[in-house]
């Protein structure tokens, strides 16, 4: 379902302009399945905040590497509970999912 999002930037090498694919296709896709509209937001919201963040300044592997592993486990579990999940489960992910990339933002 969501996993094709992780298939394509693995294939475009995890650059900046693979993670805004990911972001436009995301977009994209919330017209189509509407009852997915949450879970693609978000999806799309933690490519862009790579995209914002990485555009125009240097990327150590580091900073890549967790860059990464946050969003396969953001895709990953939208994926997982939208899959085969209850309602409740679909909430349960998209609030973990939302709590994680809010963890993420750096006070200003």
């Amino acid at each position: 379902m969501f996993e094709t999002f992780l298939k394509d930037l693995n294939e475009q090498g995890g650059s900046v302009r693979a993670y805004e694919g990911c972001a436009v296709k995301a977009h994209a896709r919330i017209t189509s399945e509407p009852e997915n509209a949450a879970a693609l937001l978000l999806i799309a919201y933690a490519a862009q905040r790579f995209v914002e963040a990485y555009d125009d300044q240097p990327l150590t592997m580091t900073a890549a590497d967790e860059e990464l592993e946050l969003f396969t486990e953001i895709v990953n579990r939208l994926d997982a509970a939208f899959k085969d999940g209850s309602e409740a489960e679909k909430l349960s992910a998209l609030n973990k999912a939302s709590a994680r990339l809010a963890a993420t933002i750096k006070a200003g």
